[in-house]
This record gives C-alpha cells, structure tokens and sequence, in this order.
C-alpha cells in the first residue's frame, strides 16, 4: 500500500524500469561468455605513506567501471574529506570536498553512477552534507546540508541513476531514520521518519544503523536497528511504504531472541525481492549465542530467516559482521565471520536473492578477525575480499576469491604487498566491481607514518581490437594501420601490432604509422591488446595491400574532328606489377562532359556540338588511390569546313 496516487504513479514508472534494466544485461549476457577470473595488476597508492591518515570508508565503482575512494586524513589536525575518482581503471588525484567547513568531519559515504557521477556524504559538526560530481570531467560542487543532528549515513545508487541516502537524526527524546532522494541532479527529503516505534526507541543508532539499497527500478529498501529489533521498509522517490516489516525472527531452534541489529540490506534490478542480513543474539537457558541470519524481503512479506554462518544453535560459537551483496539478477553472496575460529563464511545467494549453501570462503587460520567483504563483479559474479592474519607468522594481507558465475569460486589470491606492511582492515576494507567483470579491493596498509590507503584492480582480459574486415589498399611505404579499440573499460591498453608476423610497433591508441617502410604487394597484420595485469586478447588477421607505383597510362584520338562526328579515343594501360589493379578511368573532354569508364575498356567516343579547341584530360586511378593524368589536345572544325591536307615528303602543301 502507498500514501498517494503519485506513489502509485512512481511504482508504475519503477516498474518499467525494472523491464528495461533487465532487458540490458540480458542483452548483454547474450552477446558474450560470463566474465573469467581476473589478473591483478600492482597495487596502486591514492594517497600516503602519511600519519595523518585516519580511515578509509568508502570504495564504489560504478557498472561502466567509473568510481571512487573516499576516505578521511588529518590536515592541520582536522579531519578531512578526500576522494579519489577512478577513470579508467586509474585512480585519479585525491580531492578534498568539505572544504569551508570549519567542523571536522566523519561518516563519509559515496556512491558511483555511470558516466563518473560521483555522490558523497559526510558529517560535519553534526550536520549531514552531500556533494556532487556530474561527470568524470566536471567539477565536485560545494557542500549542500541535508539535515542537522545527523549521524550514520549509509548512500548507494541504482544502475539507472536514482539514489537514495538513509540516517540517523535526533528527533529530541531519541534518534529517527529519515532518507533522502537524488535524481536529475537534485536531492529531495522524504517527509516523514521511516520509524514507526516510540522515538526514545533510538532508531538508526549503534548496532541498529540504517543500511540502503537502491534497487535497479529506482526503489530503495531501507533497513535499521530499533528497540533490539531489525526493521525494514521501501521507499518510493519521496513517499516510503505505509508499513514496514521485521526481519527479525522471536526464536531460533527453540532458543528465544534477545536482540537484532547489525542490519546488511541488498537489491538487484527487482526491488520486489530484497535481502536482509543481520546479527541475532539468542538465549538458549543461560547461555547466549550470535548468529548471522538472512531474510529475503519478497513483496511485503519476509520469506523466513536463513543461516547465513553454516553455525547450529545450540552451539558453542557465535557469528557477526554479516554483509550481503547481491547482482542484477539477484545473484552473490551473505557473508559472515565466526568469534572464536575467525572463519570467513559465506551463503551463495540464487536467482532473486534465494538462499543457497554456505561455504567457507579462508582456508588458513587466523588469529583475528577477517572482516569479510563481499561485492559484486559482472552480471553474474561476485567476489569476497577479506584479511587474513597469521599472527606472530607474518604480517596481515588482504585476499579475495572471485566467482565468475555460481558456483565457479575461484582460488584465493592475496592482493597485498608484503614490502607496504601489514593491512589493517579495522580501518577500512571495500570492494566493488564493473558489469564487465573487472574488480577493485581498497584497503589501509602501513602504520604511522608508513600508512597508505592502497587499491588493488582486478583485471579482464582486455577484449579483441578490431581491425577492419575488408582488404585495404594504400599508396605508401609507410601507412597508418587503424583500428576499433578494446571495449575494456580499464585501462590503460597497450596495442601491439604485428606485420608478416614480425611486431613493428606499439600504440596506445587506434592507430599506428608504421616506421618501417613496407614493401609493395599484400601484408597481413594484427594487434594484440594488453592492460596492466598483463592480459592479452589478439584480433583477427587483417590485410593490407601496398601499391606506391602510378599505373602507366597512354592515349590517342583518331576520328573526324567535325563537330557533330564522332571522334574516338584510344587507350592503352596498365598497372606496374605487383599493383594493387585499376580501380576506375575517367575521361573529361573539355566541353563539360564527362566519361567513366570500366577498367578493362579501351575506347572511349564523344561528339562534339561546336567547333574550337578542346583540353581532353584522361585520369587512371589503381585501387591504393595512385593516380597518372595524362592532356590531349584537339581542334573541332564546323562541318563543311575543307580538311587539311598533310604535307608532301620534301615538297610543299598543295
């Protein structure tokens, strides 16, 4: 049930949008095999080695492979906001985005839409602030408050541009969750707190701080903490739903509940079908026990809570952290990690966000917790990153295993350098990836002085450059060779180009001049397209044929010169071997008229009407575009006019 008639008009809308974004990667599905397991390339450091390093709080890449890093850094004292845009697959130069503000500032959250738009929030001074970026060419615009005596943001954005910002505000006697919408460039309040319970309840605070997904219809599904239970409820632009529903569940195997927070949301393109993980303590006599449930959120009903921690209760071991991402179609993984073994469990979410099996994602012990991250990576993939800590063994590292498509989990990569330090995921550890497949992991490594926020990116092969289908003529030794680049969408690529089998050169963009000249006749050639990682992908054989050499051309008229006869010319020619072969003759006699002939043809007649001296020119063109131009001349006399007779051998015209 919705408020209005412009509600209901809303879903409408959403409603053809969830068509239309599934028709898209459906579309895209089709045209290609799932994405493979990425290469990473080095490390890249956004900022540091500095102590004046705080935290990292943010990675988000949007499905066209833009994004950014948001993190925050002391300057002069002060906490900061700075963010790192990611073009490219590069990380661009930081920026700072609160300044003016005198407050420091906290919470910082970002979200990435197509095209570069970039979408922050932060607390400043107890005011949430927002700032934006239109494009990966445009600037960060200056700070706009949303709402005072706010705290716990949490920001995210569809894959059609609609986004939605849900926190925490003091209402006087306690804390409501409120939410926000972006569209078109513009953020809108929605009217009422999204809490339905007594205001001292503190909605949106400590373990009960709200989470948002933005579904690829343009609906959010806000999820929050109040009164030891786990709420959640939909929202339409501004108007949220009349009701909300409780994840929570009032007893686990016959052990009643004691409380319910940690609340994780996600969606995909369906915002009918969304899934909520969270953290439930539960009292089996005297002993309490934590568990990482999941429950998928289906119309306005919640389907039952799930085992997202593979645990039993009873048991002697409890589970939290649990976080949820989930793909367009509803596919990716709930993850959680248990409190006493510091396992990294995961339950593979299906179609719509259904509940699979759990599955351990480390396969080495640690001594302390991994903080798992799961994420989405391709239409169908997903990948967990996490820290995994060797204790007095070594030094912590940062490793992520990647799923192409369920259930193809492949083999853990540690994504760390070893020489930078150990990683501290207590301060930051995000992951999110492109709809090609490509990855990026965002991490704190160093300590003190030495700390730096480092990203690693997982790389795609880079795709096939195409090269053009049809033989190709050109009149120089040295010609330029195009091609259609890679449809990465990381970069930088590298393209080598291969002439005869031999490489010639090398180009960072679609086009080579070749330096060393190329002997005439036929070459075949293609380009390999490299990235970072070291993938490659190599393009189909083109060819190019080679023709530096004019045609040799020669002409005589014979006929009548009358105007009103018909006069004839000749023509003899040829193309010097190996020629790339005449490609077209064309005769202008000089009265406007005009003739083409057919390769082949060896004649060409013409009238003329008036009588006067004609320019005939005669142009022979080969199929590399060499042309040989060659001018006769010719006197038209009036009909009747007596003909001159050609002079006599050693003796005079008569």
């Amino acid at each position: 049930m919705l408020r209005s008639a412009r509600a209901r008009l809303f879903v409408l809308v959403a409603q053809a949008l969830v068509l239309a974004a599934a028709a898209l990667p459906a579309a895209a599905a089709l045209a290609g095999p799932a994405a493979a397991q990425p290469a990473p390339s080095p490390p890249a450091v956004v900022d540091g080695p500095s102590g004046a390093i705080v935290s990292l709080n943010g990675l988000s890449v949007a499905r066209d492979g833009t994004g950014g890093v948001i993190y925050v850094k002391a300057v002069a004292g002060v906490p900061r906001v700075f963010v790192s845009a990611l073009v490219g697959g590069q990380l661009q130069a930081p920026v700072q985005i609160d300044a003016g503000l005198g407050a420091a500032s906290s919470q910082p959250v970002i979200a990435a839409g197509n095209g570069g738009v970039l979408l922050v929030a932060f607390i400043n001074g107890g005011t949430l602030y927002v700032v934006q970026r239109a494009s990966a060419t445009a600037r960060y615009g200056a700070p706009a408050p949303v709402a005072a005596g706010a705290a716990n943001p949490s920001l995210e954005m569809s894959n059609l541009g609609k986004a939605y910002l849900a926190f925490a505000v003091a209402d006087g006697s306690g804390h409501d969750v409120r939410a926000a919408y972006w569209a078109n460039g513009s953020w809108a309040l929605e009217a009422a707190p999204l809490n339905v319970l007594a205001a001292a309840d503190d909605a949106g605070t400590g373990a009960g701080a709200p989470q948002v997904a933005t579904a690829g219809d343009g609906v959010a599904i806000v999820a929050w903490g109040e009164g030891g239970h786990v709420y959640s409820r939909r929202v339409w632009g501004t108007a949220p739903s009349v009701v909300d529903e409780q994840a929570d569940v009032p007893s686990l195997s016959g052990c009643g509940e004691v409380s319910a927070g940690n609340p994780a949301v996600a969606a995909g393109g369906d915002s009918s079908y969304a899934d909520v993980a969270f953290q439930e303590v539960v009292s089996c006599g005297a002993a309490h026990q934590a568990r990482v449930l999941i429950n998928r959120l289906h119309g306005s009903q919640y389907d039952g809570a799930a085992a997202a921690d593979g645990l039993s209760t009873p048991g002697a071991e409890g589970a939290g952290d649990p976080k949820v991402a989930m793909a367009e179609y509803g596919q990716g993984f709930a993850t959680a990690q248990t409190q006493t073994s510091n396992k990294l469990l995961a339950m593979e979410l299906g179609d719509n966000g259904t509940s699979g099996g759990v599955l351990q994602i480390n396969s080495l012990p640690g001594t302390s917790p991994p903080y798992p991250v799961p994420a989405i990576s391709g239409l169908f993939g997903a990948l967990v990153a996490w820290q995994q800590d060797p204790g007095s063994t070594g030094s912590a590292e940062i490793r992520v295993r990647y799923q192409s498509r369920a259930p193809a989990l492949g083999p853990e990569q540690v994504v760390s350098a070893p020489g930078q330090g150990p990683t501290d995921a207590t301060r930051g550890l995000f992951a999110d990836g492109d709809v090609s497949g490509d990855a990026a992991i965002a991490w704190v490594q160093g300590t003190g002085a030495s700390t730096q926020i480092v990203v690693e990116r997982l790389y795609q092969p880079p795709g096939d450059a195409a090269p053009p289908k049809a033989l190709a003529y050109v009149r120089t030794a040295e010609p330029v060779l195009r091609w259609s680049a890679s449809g990465a969408r990381w970069g930088p690529i590298t393209y080598t180009v291969t002439v005869d089998g031999v490489p010639v050169g090398q180009a960072s963009g679609a086009a080579l001049l070749l330096t060393t000249p190329l002997r005439d006749g036929p070459h075949t050639w293609w380009v390999t397209a490299s990235n970072p990682a070291g993938l490659t992908s190599v393009s189909r054989t083109a060819r190019v044929f080679v023709d530096t050499v004019a045609p040799r051309l020669a002409a005589a008229p014979a006929g009548a010169r009358r105007a009103g006869a018909i006069l004839t010319l000749r023509l003899s020619y040829y193309d010097v071997a190996p020629g790339s072969g005449v490609a077209n003759l064309t005769v202008r006699w000089g009265d406007r008229a005009l003739t083409r002939l057919n390769p082949g043809a060896h004649r060409a007649t013409h009238t003329y009407r008036r009588a006067g001296s004609y320019r005939i020119t005669i142009v022979i063109a080969d199929k590399a575009g060499n042309q040989t131009t060659i001018v006769r001349r010719v006197k038209i006399v009036k009909p009747g006019s007596p003909r001159k007779a050609k002079p006599r051998a050693g003796g005079k015209r008569p």
